[in-house]
């Protein structure tokens, strides 16, 4: 599929031009016999000819930036024996796989290529890239849906004061936020009326598979728990999310939570982009490299690809919203990464604080810790200041299942989303902020929280994490504690 802005379609270089106005990643002159005169129509899926089971690398091709450049980069890959999954010119950004071990150190010698990196460390079936038709959850059931409390009787709606937020406003239906998860059922109850689903998307394959049953979920719950969150229905039962009045968008990352790839980021940040998101809510590690280094070829590539992909999500107003991460990690002081290749076998290598999480610890992003009911951090939850900008209730959190179901989860995956649901609040009052207005005025309504004289969740009298202070933040907390009712009050 070509990504073109508005309608996610290739057509004709004159379309694509046009596309790409105001678009930072301006074409460098090419000469006359490199002019891209015509491209190609392509369906919004790309064609697989290749037998099934036949394995494959993907790649993320990024190029110096443009039309020309990235038409150059498209005739490359097919030129070296590869295939052109999607192609995104307003990011400078091909995903494309082969089956030649050699691929990437050609395409790397290609004029206006500046990086080329594998998104796995072994191959895959070439199926992964088919369009996925007719899917049914099949995923896990919730084992403690029955003991749900009373609607709005949840610890998490008291300690960031919903129902104080709610009686100014539950959310405007103009504000979509977008949930980039494993899916999101839009046949729950509590959910049917969020789920926005012409602007609901799979992106699982890299490229935009807008057929419903490709953007339900299918084997894991996480991202339908992340939706109610943000804008379960206040409706007398089950839970109620931070934002009901808003709609949400499920743009699917994944088949199972923390499989998220380089392709799948892209294609949804870029959707994001185009279809009038104002938050976008992630809560998930990606593969295969749970930190990536800019030292390092391939994790240098996925670096520059999501980053540009995020950062077009935010010229047009996005603002990210992502998961710190449940490792207990001081994330300024980065040492080991135990937990890649997430994709085959993990080993233990050296990192340090170059070495990032994705999209979490990108420029701009608002990474968002974990508290439990004392308003502590939670055990698990990554800690630092800078990477945790905020923090949000994110232990034994009540939300929606699929099947119509209700489950408790722990992780800062349940903080994520309720920073995205306080942010979606301000919007719906601010429709007209841009993204850094928005991040700016939930920082400021955050209830400020003091580092603890000791931390010591275990209870055996020694700290487990240090909490630091410095510029009015914490290691622990960011700016402090996200707060709906401070946020509808007005600025």
């Amino acid at each position: 599929m070509g990504a073109v802005v508005g309608s996610w379609r290739r057509r004709t270089v004159g379309t694509l031009a046009l596309a790409l106005v105001g678009a930072t990643l301006l074409a460098p002159a090419a000469q006359a016999d490199e002019q891209p005169e015509s491209v190609p129509a392509l369906t919004s899926e790309p064609t697989i000819t290749e037998a099934p089971g036949q394995l494959v690398m993907p790649y993320v091709v990024v190029t110096k930036g443009g039309l020309r450049d990235t038409w150059r980069a498209e005739r490359a890959v097919r030129g070296s024996g590869g295939k052109v999954v999607s192609s995104y010119p307003q990011i400078g950004v091909v995903v494309a796989y082969s089956t030649d071990d050699g691929f990437a150190a050609r395409l790397r010698q290609v004029r206006g290529v500046e990086a080329v990196g594998a998104t796995r460390t072994a191959k895959i079936p070439v199926e992964f890239f088919a369009p996925r038709k007719d899917l049914v959850y099949t995923g896990p059931g919730s084992p403690d849906s029955a003991k749900v409390p009373a609607e709005g009787a949840a610890w998490d709606v008291a300690a960031i004061g919903v129902d104080r937020a709610h009686q100014v406003t539950t959310g405007d239906r103009d504000v979509v936020v977008g949930v980039l998860d494993t899916g999101v059922d839009d046949q729950h109850p509590e959910l049917t009326r969020a789920v926005d689903t012409g602007k609901s998307v799979s992106c699982l394959s890299g490229w935009a598979d807008r057929g419903r049953a490709a953007w339900r979920p299918t084997l894991d719950g996480h991202g339908t728990h992340v939706a109610g969150t943000i804008a379960a229905a206040r409706n007398g039962t089950g839970v109620v999310g931070v934002a009901p009045g808003v709609r949400i968008a499920s743009v699917k990352l994944a088949e199972l939570d923390d499989t998220e790839t380089a392709e799948s980021m892209v294609c949804g940040f870029v959707w994001a982009a185009e279809h009038g998101f104002r938050i976008a809510s992630n809560s998930y590690r990606a593969i295969p490299w749970r930190y990536h280094c800019p030292a390092q070829v391939d994790q240098a590539a996925i670096l520059a690809a999501v980053g540009r992909a995020v950062q077009y999500a935010q010229r047009r107003n996005v603002l990210v919203v992502a998961s710190g991460g449940n490792a207990g990690l001081d994330l300024n002081n980065r040492k080991v990464d135990n937990e890649s290749p997430a994709d085959s076998t993990p080993v233990s290598r050296m990192i340090d604080n170059s070495c990032i999480r994705l999209p979490h610890e990108l420029p701009g992003v608002v990474g968002t810790g974990a508290v439990d009911e004392k308003l502590l951090k939670a055990s698990f939850s990554n800690y630092a200041i800078g990477p945790i900008a905020v923090a949000a209730p994110g232990v034994r959190v009540w939300s929606t299942w699929p099947g119509g179901l209700y489950r408790s989860l722990s992780g800062t995956s349940m903080a994520a989303p309720h920073a995205a649901g306080v942010a979606a609040l301000i919007a719906s009052e601010h429709p007209h902020w841009p993204a850094s207005r928005l991040a700016r005025a939930l920082f400021a309504d955050a209830t400020r929280l003091p580092c603890p004289e000791l931390y010591d969740p275990n209870g055996d009298g020694k700290p487990d994490a240090v909490c630091t202070s410095a510029g009015g933040q914490t290691s622990f907390y960011g700016h402090g504690l996200v707060d709906a009712a401070k946020a509808v009050r007005g600025h």
